[in-house]
This record gives structure tokens, sequence and C-alpha cells, in this order.
């Protein structure tokens, strides 16, 4: 992937530069550059997930429409107002679970299923120092994610996003054994931030494109109190909202 070859060409760089400036007062601050601008790229493509610096993520639909997915569920006060909202609009989406959530809430998460729309892996702990869990930990957190849905609903899913978006090399290298993929988006709500639905609303209606993948959280208030709107506000600008499997025609669920 892109870290890789960025990588590569800053020891290339750097060995040039140790050669070209060996005798010179600029060698240091040379070296310093080069290592500054390394890792500036490296935490940029580890925070940005649509860089595809550690991993490809699907970051965009392949077909015309939008998709709706929500992170950070099951939530008991929330999600089923969310569920209720997205089953008068008629429209299907894809909940990116956290585990230790879906434990808690297994009717909650049955009742996501049972209505039609995809449950994904958001990871078990949803651990804020995650990123630097070592690679059989985050295989272990991904894989007992997956096990808990599983044993709820009968269906092993495929879809991974991670979480608060950042990726590294030990993601890659867990999301290949566990046959995951990385989910990311194209269009971030920013309701985490908001004080209002109308913040929500005019940040996507103001941004959005056609195959775009929508960002929401569904354990926010504000976030249920504005999805009506933004539903009605899509439509009308011409946009179908379809579900995400179909939007990047990738299967959700293991078939085996």
């Amino acid at each position: 992937m892109k870290h890789n070859i960025v990588t590569f060409a800053a020891i290339t760089v750097f060995a040039l530069s140790g050669i070209i400036f060996w005798e010179t007062d600029f060698l240091w601050p040379v070296f310093i550059l080069i290592i500054l601008l390394y890792i500036g790229a490296t935490s940029y493509g580890s925070f940005k997930i649509q860089s595809n610096y550690f991993l490809k993520s699907v970051n965009v639909g392949k077909t015309k429409g939008i998709a709706l997915t929500f992170d950070d569920g099951p939530n008991p006060e929330t999600t089923p107002k969310v569920l209720e909202i997205l089953k008068e609009k008629g429209v299907k989406a894809t909940f990116f679970v956290i585990g230790k959530n879906a434990i808690l809430y297994p009717d909650l998460l049955r009742q996501i299923h049972e209505e039609g729309h995809v449950i994904a892996n958001h990871s078990f702990s949803h651990h804020y120092l995650i990123g630097f869990f070592s690679s059989k930990k985050l295989k272990n957190d991904l894989a007992h994610c997956n096990e808990v849905i599983r044993d709820v609903i009968g269906k092993t899913p495929l879809f991974f996003r991670p979480p608060f978006g950042v990726t590294n090399p030990r993601y890659a290298s867990v999301l290949k054994e566990l046959q995951l993929d990385s989910i990311g988006w194209s269009l971030r709500s920013l309701d985490t931030r908001a004080n209002n639905k109308y913040q929500i609303i005019n940040k996507i209606i103001s941004e959005l494109n056609a195959r775009d993948i929508i960002l929401l959280h569904d354990h926010l208030q504000v976030t249920a109190d504005s999805l009506a709107d933004i539903i009605e506000h899509c439509q009308q600008k011409g946009h179908k909202i379809v579900p995400l499997h179909q939007l990047i025609q990738k299967e959700p669920y293991d078939q085996n």
C-alpha cells in the first residue's frame, strides 16, 4: 500500500541525502526534515481513512444512489427511534455495531436485522487505544465482535469500520486474515459535534453527492432528531437511498 511506497521513498531519499550532504552543514537539517515529513505523512494516513494509506477501504459507492451508515450502537434510547424513522421512510441502512453493546442489547440487534438492515463490525471494545493494540489483541477484539453478532442473527459480517476511522499496518494484516472489508465513508455528518439537528442536515445537504457513503451515529439523540429531515432532503434532491452492500456491490455476510 501507500505506506510501503512512502517508507521506501523516505529511506531512499535519506540515504541519498547522506551521500550528497555528508560534508556540509545541511546534513542534519535535511535528515530532520525527511523524518518530520515521514511522520507527518504517516500520521495523516493513519487518521484519514480515505487516503488508503495502510489498507484499501471502500469509501464511495460504485452504483447510483447513496447509503446511510450508523456507528456505535446499538443504544436502547436512540436506536429504536432511528429504526422507527427508517421503517416509516422505507429506507434500509447499515449499522456498524460495537460488540459490547450488542451483548447488552441482543433484542435490539435482532430487531435491526429482522427489519432488513445490515449489521457490520465496529470492533468489540471500541477502546480509545485500539490503534495501539497488538495484532493478536486486535484480531481477538474484531473476531469477538463477529462472534457476538453471529450468535444473535446467525450471520457473520464481512464489513468492518475501524473505530475513529484510524488505521495502521496491523489492521491491514488482521482484516486480511479475518476476511473483512474495511468500509470508510465519503461524507461525514459531524453529528458527534452538532449542537442541533440543523447543523447535521445542512452539513449533509450542502455536500451531498451521488454514490456517497454517509457516516452517522445511532447512539446520538441529535442524529435521531435529524434523520427524517435528512432522508426527505436527500430524496428531494433526487438521490435514491440504497443499502450499502448494493451501493458498493459487495456481500455483507459470509455465505459459508
